[in-house]
């Protein structure tokens, strides 16, 4: 261990091993991957800046650890004159895990810190493509004076959670992943007295309101100057747009062809 401070980022399982994202319903299973891998590379992307942390990712089946290595192995080619990236394959390392239920998994990732000996846990979700660095750095930070933390989504649901190793008993009461993930946490939570901070709201990928948000977010990002902030999920869904404008105009174009009797 390097490090006293350590970011999980936890990966749903790819396809047809739990429930689908419902705003990735619309795609199908290559586009799908092709999208949540965009969102977890740029996640990672922001995380790797953040300094004196290690990252681990956690993938359901392990099969898919070569997300994590395909990522790592991107932007420390993208960024090869960036101390941060230069030390990423050094400070991430890969976990495999059974396909179980997402809460089962949470509490897995943080009990595997706790017995790795780190003392600050975030666990996050691998899809929030612009999270922002101040996000995850400030999260460690806030562990210093609370044993727990909760970062909770619109939906109800959590992104983020933290946890300092002196509170390990909480290791099994929060979770991420759900949209009730927030209440299903703050209910346990009060059941055994613990108290906990919330920090920022945002967004973990689960609807098609969140893809809206994100475009949003990468708008304002390159409004204010930043090009890095959500590149791949950028790239990917421009692509996506262009693909169904031009399905949407070849069906037009058809349509014109039997109204003229061609």
């Amino acid at each position: 261990m390097a490090s006293r401070n350590v970011v999980i980022l936890q990966l749903r399982n790819p396809v047809g091993k739990e429930e689908p994202l419902p705003v990735l319903r619309v795609y199908d299973d290559i586009h799908m991957l092709r999208l949540k891998r965009a969102f977890f590379e740029d996640t990672l992307h922001q995380v790797a800046r953040v300094e004196n942390t290690d990252i681990k990712i956690a993938v359901a089946p392990p099969a898919r650890s070569v997300w994590g290595k395909d990522a790592v192995a991107n932007l420390v080619r993208r960024h090869p004159d960036e101390r941060a990236f230069a030390t990423l394959a050094s400070r991430c390392e890969i976990v495999g895990q059974a396909v179980a239920p997402i809460h089962e998994r949470s509490a897995e990732n943080l009990e595997f810190a706790l017995r790795a000996g780190y003392k600050n846990i975030v666990l996050m979700s691998g899809y929030v493509p612009t999270v922002r660095i101040e996000q995850v750095a400030d999260a460690l930070q806030y562990l210093s004076q609370h044993p727990i933390i909760l970062g909770p989504t619109i939906e109800g649901g959590c992104y983020l959670v933290g946890l300092r190793s002196d509170c390990p008993e909480a290791a099994s009461l929060i979770s991420i992943g759900t949209d009730s993930s927030y209440k299903d946490s703050t209910e346990a939570l009060a059941r055994e007295g613990l108290t906990w901070q919330e920090i920022d709201l945002s967004y973990d990928v689960s609807h098609q309101e969140d893809i809206e948000f994100i475009v949003r977010e990468i708008n304002h990002a390159r409004f204010t100057g930043d090009e890095e902030i959500g590149l791949c999920t950028e790239s990917i869904l421009s692509e996506f747009m262009n693909e169904s404008e031009k399905k949407t105009q070849a069906a037009s174009n058809g349509r014109k062809r039997t109204a003229n009797g061609e």
